[in-house]
């Protein structure tokens, strides 16, 4: 399971809140802590802790925060000869409410220094991995000269379109499976996504578009796919969150594993489901993950 991550890492400033602040108001946290983020890092440590072999591709801030970051993509699992140090690392502000939601502040410093030449530059590492992990935290421009490598070199690409965006054709017909919650599919095609009937015009539309395949994952309610040959629902696993920050990077980290141990997207998606209900469990994008989660003693 050789797999390549180009993306994000941040230092999560995370504030716990009676709730998320509303415009005009002051309000006191509780609590602070530091954790590590970024949608590629935790996406990469959780894809590490599950037995995969990890390369990262990204940028850290040339000071203390970076070097945590580097040690701890290292402690995890993941290969970090292809992370430059550069300007200031990338930071998360959040907000952390008592019923487990949470809302984000990102500050991309390094993480916008990622140039499509850094990318190039680890077009051999590209080439021998099985599958490339994209996000949307870095320039697009490093995003698309990724996914032009891996789909040169026929290596399958799995894209999270997040945070929410415009996508050209272009990318979205080199990607193996899209993996959008229901307001990145919204932005996505322009369509309603309410109802399973509005999921399945809005997967189609991407289809048509030459994706694979649409993953679109729905919190709570679990999770919609399809591909050229089936599509439907799987259930979320019932567990009481404490901190959904990463749910969605460690599904994506985990769905990656799956799909390389050759699982269907079904089964697959019911892992990453079992790994990411978990981590909800659990304070911080990035916790450990108990050996038990394994993609081999599943």
């Amino acid at each position: 399971m050789n797999i390549i991550v180009v993306g994000s890492t941040n230092m999560d400033l995370v504030y716990l809140v009676p709730h998320i602040v509303k415009a005009g108001e002051t309000l006191h946290s509780t609590k602070h802590e530091l954790f590590f983020g970024g949608k590629g890092a935790n996406q990469a440590v959780t894809a590490g802790q599950l037995g995969a072999n990890v390369d990262f591709v990204g940028n850290v801030g040339a000071d203390d925060f970076g070097e945590q970051i580097i040690q701890n993509l290292q402690d995890k699992g993941v290969n970090t000869a292809a992370v430059q140090r550069v300007g200031m690392t990338g930071q998360a502000i959040i907000q952390l409410a008592d019923s487990g939601e949470n809302s984000i502040v990102l500050f991309p410093g390094a993480n916008f220094l990622v140039t499509p030449e850094q990318i190039e530059e680890n077009t051999e590492r590209i080439a021998s991995s099985d599958v490339l992990l994209l996000q949307l935290e870095i320039p697009m421009p490093a995003v698309e000269t990724a996914a032009n490598i891996a789909s040169q070199k026929n290596v399958k690409i799995i894209l999270n379109p997040a945070p929410a965006q415009q996508i050209s054709d272009s990318l979205l017909s080199k990607v193996s499976i899209l993996t959008p919650n229901e307001t990145e599919l919204a932005i996505l095609t322009g369509l309603k996504t309410e109802t399973e009937e509005d999921l399945f015009q809005a997967c189609s539309l991407l289809l048509q578009k030459g994706v694979g395949a649409v993953v679109v994952t729905l919190g709570a309610k679990g999770a919609y796919y399809m591909n050229h040959y089936e599509h439907g629902h799987v259930q979320a696993n019932k567990v009481i969150a404490k901190d959904t920050t990463g749910a969605g990077d460690a599904f994506n980290g985990a769905l990656t594993v799956g799909l390389c141990q050759g699982n269907s997207l079904k089964d697959s998606i019911l892992y990453a489901s079992t790994v990411s209900a978990y981590v909800v469990t659990q304070m911080g994008a990035q916790p450990s993950i108990p050996s038990s989660f394994h993609v081999n003693n599943i």
